[in-house]
């Protein structure tokens, strides 16, 4: 049975095209995806990676998946019906803030049945939920219950955005499965712990689509200050606010290296664009209640529009105009993310330099030193532009005695900051009375080691030849 009916794409009316009740066979696809994936414990190392993950057909060469696993992808094969046939597909493109996708199939046999399904507008609050995906060449379906719906992170950045949680018994799951609500594709499965699954909203991702085909440049907003509650009445009052329950202060700004000077540390913050924030930091949403004003920043909103924010400052109510910023990783003191993008370092008389990024301190895990967490959640610190890391030495007669370094934050070589590993080729080439003079951060248990800067060079290409290392560095 079909339905004729207006469906909406990328925020196009497109009359009349054929939607069928929703049905998984021809809908739902299988996303093989081979990729380089990187150690950033042994940087220089690139392996191959596979990928398995769902998607799902939204309209005419357009197959919507999420951005999760796909850095570093070279090679995507998508299978359609359970068969075994796999078509190459095109990776049109990827928002790894938004944690949405599109792929494309140019060999239009693989077209053939496929059936689009629309994106719902409206999120389910209650209620139950099928799952659906392709396993062992058959259309697998899960119940799911609603849990919640909430203003969280996304699985791939620091964006904050509508999630829906549902618990289900289905297995391995968190890798788009398909949620549907009767007819209705309600979202993907964006991540999965023990019987609960998190759910990227379709009208979230609609918005998403929108918004790119309006602008290919456009980015995501995230409101970049930190606030604290208000609870008690006497931090108002102290402000010379004569009100219990409502706003919360401000403490931070700009810790991510995205915002302007719109707020300010110690601003009350009582309304944002038109909604009253109480003293949790929480606003009543119209169609969905009680949500955190996080989310404010992706609700039908992107980075470069103007908020209005209600706001106390020095004893008085004003409004002021916030240009919400747009997230970009490579703003941060330290990277939370990496896509891709290979893994970089330098290699010099066998002495392993690293930027100090997410990536690198999850691979260390809880091994990690407790001063590169610290700095970590620095902002600004000492006016650098990021840090870098002497992640380890690798053992040679030129570095003898050094051999067991490792994880020291870097200040200075040869007396120049060191901010990236563009600043360290710089400061090598300028060695102090025939020596260079490697000098950590103050907290660090050394303080400064001394190299021979004549003999580096030969010492550095012979251990790049011992320890099969492909290149001297990777910027």
């Amino acid at each position: 049975m079909t339905r004729k009916t207006a469906f909406i794409l990328f925020g196009f009316l497109l009359p009349f095209v054929v939607l069928a009740d929703f049905d998984p066979e021809t809908s739902v696809v299988e996303i093989e995806v081979t990729k380089k994936s990187y150690d950033y414990r042994t940087p220089w190392v690139v392996r191959n990676e596979q990928v398995s993950k769902n998607g799902i057909v939204i309209g005419p060469n357009q197959i919507l998946t999420t951005a999760d696993g796909l850095s570093g992808q070279y090679l995507s094969r998508i299978k359609k019906g359970g068969i075994s046939r796999q078509y190459t597909a095109d990776l049109q493109w990827v928002d790894y803030y938004a944690n949405v996708a599109i792929f494309d199939v140019a060999d239009e046999e693989f077209w053939q049945g496929m059936e689009p399904v629309e994106l719902s507008r409206t999120i389910p609050q209650g209620g139950e939920l099928q799952i659906y995906r392709w396993r062992g060449g058959r259309i697998e379906e899960r119940a799911a219950e609603i849990i919640r719906l909430f203003s969280g992170q996304s699985k791939t950045s620091y964006i904050r955005h509508l999630i829906l949680t549902a618990s289900s018994p289905i297995e391995s799951a968190g890798w788009a499965e398909i949620v549907v609500d009767g007819d209705d594709l309600v979202g993907l499965t964006a991540s999965a712990s023990k019987d609960t699954l998190a759910i990227l909203p379709a009208g979230f991702i609609a918005m998403v689509l929108e918004r790119r085909e309006a602008s290919a440049d456009f980015r995501l907003g995230y409101f970049d200050f930190k606030s604290m509650s208000a609870n008690n009445p006497a931090l108002l009052a102290s402000k010379g606010l004569d009100l219990r329950d409502v706003g919360v202060v401000v403490t931070e700004v700009g810790g991510r290296g995205l915002s302007s000077d719109d707020l300010q540390p110690g601003d009350v913050i009582l309304e944002i664009d038109g909604f009253e924030i109480d003293s949790e930091g929480t606003y009543l949403d119209p169609e969905y209640g009680r949500l955190s004003m996080s989310g404010l920043a992706t609700r039908r909103h992107v980075a470069g529009e103007v908020l209005p924010f209600r706001i106390w400052r020095e004893g008085r109510e004003r409004m002021i105009d916030y240009t919400l910023p747009g997230a970009d990783f490579d703003k941060e003191l330290i990277p939370e993310q990496r896509y891709d993008a290979a893994a970089q370092y330098l290699v010099a008389g066998g002495f392993v330099f690293q930027p100090l990024n997410g990536p690198l301190m999850n691979a260390l895990g809880k091994n990690r030193p407790p001063l590169l967490d610290y700095y970590r959640r620095q902002t600004g610190a000492d006016s650098r532009a990021g840090f870098v890391v002497l992640s380890g030495v690798l053992p040679d007669d030129f570095n003898l005695g050094y051999e067991d370094l490792r994880y020291l934050l870097v200040d200075k070589i040869n007396g120049q900051p060191i901010n990236d590993l563009a600043d360290i080729e710089a400061a090598l080439k300028r060695p102090e009375g025939g020596f260079h003079r490697i000098q950590f951060m103050q907290e660090e248990r050394v303080q400064h080691v001394v190299l021979n800067a004549r003999d580096m060079e030969g010492a550095t290409m012979r251990i790049l030849k011992n320890y099969r290392i492909p290149a001297r560095s990777q910027l």
